[in-house]
């Protein structure tokens, strides 16, 4: 057997291992079975992936310590600058930063960044507070993204991607109320109550912002620091990077298997630049493969499927070659003889 193929497995029980939330007795219960998924993995480096795929607290806290201090920096910048150039490009970066932000609350979610779940669920939603969304909406709908990838029943991603290629960025533009109104309606009441709270909590400490600065006289803060920033990552960065991770998925028919091939619907921008830009979401093909792996660890991931000529669809940079439309994936697959 090739390398390769030793490389790729099909496993039905993969998403018993990753889908780590659970089903309550009033949730919405698929009608169908899962079909399986075909799992990029990478068996005979085991121990070298399993080294990589430690929680670590302390190193969360050490890689996150610059995208969280440049955040502050750019916000209390905001406050000393009166130039609307200045004020809008500090805009820009505090939304990229709030995309770190969220990237950083996903390992919480995947679990990886801190041993202990309760760790966890602390600092997600710490830094889910800092754009409103919930960490149990996240978490809740993104398990079961990786869990059950383009199953219309179960997938709540797969919105995004059942039209046509060109219809993913607007459709991504729903992120916010959609995730929300999937957890909120479909994952059962437990799940619905801590939304609630969560969101609730959320969005009064954004009322206090709010009212805080308007009382000073600094209404037009709350512009700078927060809805253009949000702006920017709700209609600019979230579907750039979101809609070109599974564009191709798009590009298959109703029922083609390779919706549900890790090798052939999900794409990774091996570039070390943009990943250091957005905490290495950007290996996005090795996220799907082990979502265990911390951030901070994907590019040393990405050199392990290198090294063992794993092929997959990688870009050099986000929306490459989707102008080509159809035939957009050509020529993407690495290591291809």
């Amino acid at each position: 057997m090739s390398r390769r193929k030793e490389c790729v497995v099909l496993k039905e029980q993969q998403v018993e291992k990753l889908d780590v939330v659970t089903v309550e007795s009033d949730a919405y219960v698929p009608k169908r079975k899962p079909a399986p998924q075909k799992w990029l993995l990478c068996p005979q480096r085991k121990a070298d992936i399993q080294a990589l795929i430690r929680p670590n607290g302390f190193k969360h806290l050490l890689y996150a310590s610059p995208y969280i201090l440049l955040y502050a920096a750019a916000v209390t910048a905001q406050f000393l600058v009166d130039n609307v150039w200045i004020n809008l490009a500090l805009s820009a970066v505090i939304g990229n930063q709030i995309y770190l932000l969220f990237i950083l609350h996903h390992d919480c979610m995947h679990g990886t960044a801190f041993r202990r779940d309760f760790f966890n669920r602390l600092m997600g939603r710490l830094y889910a507070t800092v754009f409103t969304m919930t960490f149990s909406v996240n978490r809740e709908t993104h398990m079961r993204h990786h869990s059950h990838i383009s199953d219309p029943e179960r997938d709540p991603d797969e919105y995004y991607f059942a039209g046509d290629l060109g219809d993913i960025w607007p459709r991504l533009w729903r992120y916010y109320e959609w995730y929300t109104r999937q957890a909120l309606t479909r994952y059962g009441r437990r799940v619905r109550n801590r939304v609630l709270v969560e969101q609730g909590f959320n969005l009064l400490v954004w009322a206090v912002i709010h009212v805080v600065l308007i009382s000073q006289g600094l209404g037009l803060k709350l512009l700078w620091i927060f809805w253009v920033p949000m702006a920017v990552v709700t209609f600019i960065i979230n579907p750039i990077t979101r809609g070109y991770e599974h564009s191709p998925i798009t590009l298959y028919p109703p029922g083609d298997p390779r919706k549900r091939d890790m090798s052939q619907n999900t794409i990774t921008v091996a570039n070390p630049v943009l990943g250091w830009l957005w905490a290495n979401i950007t290996y996005h093909v090795e996220h799907h493969a082990y979502p265990r792996c911390p951030f901070y660890n994907l590019q040393k991931l990405h050199r392990i499927f290198q090294e063992e000529k794993l092929q997959y669809l990688t870009a050099p940079f986000p929306l490459f070659r989707v102008w080509k439309g159809k035939r957009m994936t050509e020529g993407l697959t690495c290591n291809a003889s």
